[in-house]
């Protein structure tokens, strides 16, 4: 029997831990190596297209995470005039608005954005712009409901799903950060850039997200408005919501004065629209019911606003109409066919430059500029209508 000295156990323990060090730097080292080339890759690619130093590239959307790369576009300097609200005005094509409104649009609608977002995607824009030619921001329910309007997200949508850094002025944070998803994007642009991959998404923010009309399918469009493939008639609330002046007039309605700031943070050469956007008609409020109220109360206060600013428009599309109640210009309750978008950009047009009304909207409000009271019959208050 062999009998190991207190010394050889000792030296063949230190061995040990010596071989297990050189392991965990080899470890560490590589580990630290791998961070540095994956990051630098990152910085290199750039996917956001939002660092100074990188290399000029043309970079695209890569993915369907619009908060990701919509501030880039927000800030070419190659647009002057945007669209700002959330899926209801997607569908809007700029190169229609373009030749109609004489502008160089880009498409900043976001799926599902909240007014708060909206009004984040429109800071980067105007503070990027030193002139504007045009702004057209779609009002919807975001904007004209009582209470809700102050939580920053709606939906499903996440705090982490919307990169607050990229929104700001501050170039220092606008490193992106490193994780699964910063590098499957960069990957992707890598992609985009060197032409192995076909760019899905406009360049000025129009994309077609609704499907190919040929997979248009009634049955499910009028499954998604009613609930059912029979049309449903929406019943007036019996007996009707009744209020006095006074009580419409204390109706809170808190994204307005975002709204308002909005307006206020452009000069009055800017040409400004408020769309209010064409939801389904079974879609809109109940005749009757406090909704009905509420909504016209907003509208009331959005030609208000109008009012006290130069060059601003109300187009109320969100009425009863040709339109609104035929079930297959829509998807669901909220989005319109590409053919509609179209008209709109059409009917969009005939009211800023000729202040024409006609059945599918009402012109609630139109400012020349000069701003000047105008004397034209069919550009009502809504309270007289």
């Amino acid at each position: 029997m062999v009998i190991l000295s207190s010394s050889t156990s000792s030296s063949e323990a230190s061995a040990r831990r010596a071989q297990w060090q050189r392991f965990v730097r080899v470890a560490a080292a590589a580990l630290l190596g791998m961070v540095v080339v994956c990051y630098g890759f990152v910085l290199l690619v750039d996917p956001y297209d939002n660092l100074p130093f990188s290399p000029g590239a043309d970079r695209a959307q890569v993915t369907t995470a619009q908060r990701f790369f919509y501030p880039a576009l927000a800030r070419k300097p190659r647009f002057d005039s945007a669209i700002i609200g959330n899926s209801s005005v997607r569908l809007l094509r700029p190169a229609q608005l373009n030749e109609l409104l004489d502008g160089k649009f880009v498409n900043l609608g976001l799926n599902a954005a909240s007014s708060w977002e909206q009004s984040q995607i429109f800071g980067v824009f105007q503070r990027s712009h030193a002139e504007i030619s045009n702004l057209l921001i779609g009002i919807d329910g975001n904007w004209c409901r009582e209470q809700g309007t102050e939580e920053r997200f709606q939906g499903s949508i996440r705090a982490a799903e919307f990169p607050e850094w990229m929104y700001d002025d501050w170039t220092f944070n606008n490193l992106p950060r490193l994780n699964s998803i910063t590098l499957q994007h960069a990957w992707k642009q890598l992609q985009i850039i060197a032409g192995w991959r076909d760019r899905s998404f406009g360049a000025d923010g129009y994309t077609v997200f609704t499907g190919p009309i040929s997979a248009y399918d009634l049955d499910k469009a009028r499954l998604n408005i009613y609930g059912s493939t029979r049309p449903l008639e929406r019943a007036p609330q019996i007996p009707p919501v009744e209020m006095s002046q006074r009580e419409r007039s204390e109706i809170p309605l808190p994204a307005l004065s975002r709204l308002q700031g909005m307006l206020d943070a452009l000069p009055g050469a800017t040409r400004k629209i408020l769309l209010i956007v064409p939801s389904h008609s079974y879609a809109q409020p109940r005749p009757g019911s406090r909704q009905e109220i509420v909504w016209a109360e907003c509208k009331v206060r959005l030609v208000e606003m109008a009012s006290a600013r130069a060059n601003v428009f109300v187009l109320d599309f969100r009425i009863r109409s040709d339109i609104t109640s035929k079930d297959s210009n829509y998807w669901d309750a909220t989005h319109y066919t590409v053919e509609v978008a179209e008209t709109l950009g059409t009917l969009i047009g005939a009211a800023v430059n000729q202040r024409l009304e006609g059945e599918n909207y009402r012109l609630l409000h139109a400012t020349p500029d000069p701003p000047v009271i105008s004397a034209d019959p069919k550009i009502r208050h809504p309270r007289d209508r």
